[in-house]
């Protein structure tokens, strides 16, 4: 396996012997300057196959801990579903659960409608998201709500490879365009569509896609933090409206509240790295 780029002190892009790319993991990998060979594997503790590279930036976002356990819910997640699971998982995981302590330690504690609805339709993710909070628990000592094991749950329901048609797929890019320009045009800002940061963004609205052209657009039970949020990112919220009313028009179904409030999040994580609101 040889070394061909660093991401951090602990992970490199490698090749392995059939010229496939991957990311390793290890104490010390990226040292070295590359290109090199390892020559003792029992140095790289995890790889992963087929990682976007609009990835790569992540991992010097998320804490080695906070990975750890991403890695090892997605381990549990695979042993309990059957369906091949998004290759990029582990790190959308990993920012979704970073995200959710941010969320724990600011006493945002968003909450969920559908309990029952995954209880009985999707029993196998509502365990696995109930055995992420455990875990996080465990490790890091941070005690998540049942609610973000819905949260979590919901995540791994979207993860699904071959849940969306090819046409879906189309349309859902033409949508998530309209939705990039009508934020760009709003903050007046470019943003950059190759980085993390905006497939994060791209991923959430491909979720709630989802769910709306399935008629499960969630609704609210966190009406105070939504009137809270709406007030002090006016703007935002603003963009938002826009953007509910541009699903109307193109889909013919509005977003609840607790969707707004999950899209008011996303836009103001975009915008801060755009620097929109300098």
């Amino acid at each position: 396996m040889k070394v061909i780029k660093n991401i951090n002190n602990n992970v490199s892009v490698c090749i392995d012997n059939d010229g496939n790319e991957l990311i390793a993991f290890g104490k010390g990998l990226g040292f070295k300057s590359p290109p090199y060979e390892i020559t003792d594997l029992g140095l790289v503790t995890r790889t992963f196959y087929d990682v976007d590279r609009r990835y790569f930036d992540l991992l010097n976002l998320i804490s080695d801990e906070v990975f750890e356990i991403s890695a090892k819910v997605v381990d549990y997640a695979r042993s309990k579903i059957n369906t091949a699971l998004n290759p990029n998982v582990v790190f959308t995981l990993a920012d979704h659960i970073q995200f959710a302590i941010q969320r724990y330690n600011q006493n945002m504690n968003l909450k969920f409608s559908m309990y029952r609805d995954l209880k009985h339709f999707n029993p196998i993710e509502l365990q696995i998201g109930q055995f992420a909070v455990k875990m996080i628990k465990k490790e890091m000592d941070i005690h998540l709500t049942e609610d973000e094991s819905l949260s979590i749950a919901m995540h791994f329901i979207n993860a699904k490879v071959g849940v969306m048609t090819q046409s879906d797929n189309v349309s859902n890019d033409f949508i998530i365009e309209g939705v990039t320009e009508l934020i760009e045009n709003e903050f007046k800002m470019k943003i950059d569509c190759s980085g993390f940061y905006y497939s994060r963004f791209a991923s959430h609205m491909e979720y709630l896609l989802e769910r709306g052209n399935e008629g499960k657009v969630l609704m609210s039970q966190n009406l105070n933090m939504f009137e809270s949020i709406k007030s002090e990112f006016s703007k935002t919220y603003e963009c938002a409206k826009k953007i509910d009313n541009y699903f109307d028009n193109k889909l013919g179904w509005r977003l609840g509240e607790e969707e707004l409030l999950y899209l008011i999040l996303h836009i103001n994580k975009l915008c801060a790295r755009e620097d929109c609101y300098q």
